[in-house]
């Protein structure tokens, strides 16, 4: 046993009435908290397309997407042949690997790369469409 723990048990030290910190104060403890509602301002705006591929619209209208075992109908916003934006009534985190079907083919695996107001960027992979 250690020496203050045998101090308090002897009564050579007053024990501690109060707690340091609440429960009803934590961050855990209030239920509907999200990280996906916080937003990281950018250091310094965008003055070129930074973008290290084209993004195409209509070529898919939607997908399913696995999210943390369910299936979830979501709308393609856009896709490269290395992701795809989704807009869907998911919040999923970052890191976070979720699989894509686009119907008739293969499915697709990917990780979540950025999150904000109930859209996702899906990162798969380079090459992983083929957009020929």
């Amino acid at each position: 046993m250690n020496a203050f723990r045998s101090a308090l048990k002897a009564g050579e030290v007053s024990q501690v009435v109060r707690p340091a910190a609440k429960k009803e104060n934590c961050r855990r403890g209030s239920g509907d908290v999200s990280l996906s509602a916080i937003l990281i301002p950018r250091g310094e705006r965008r003055t070129t397309n930074q973008r290290r591929e084209d993004r195409f619209r209509g070529v898919v209208e939607r997908a399913t997407v696995t999210f943390r075992r369910k299936k979830i109908l979501s709308k393609v916003v856009n896709l490269s042949g290395s992701g795809i934006m989704l807009e869907a009534p998911i919040e999923p985190r970052i890191g976070e690997k979720l699989r894509v079907d686009f119907e008739g083919f293969e499915p697709l695996y990917g990780q979540v790369c950025w999150v904000r107001d109930g859209r996702c960027g899906i990162d798969l992979g380079d090459g992983a469409i083929q957009l020929d």
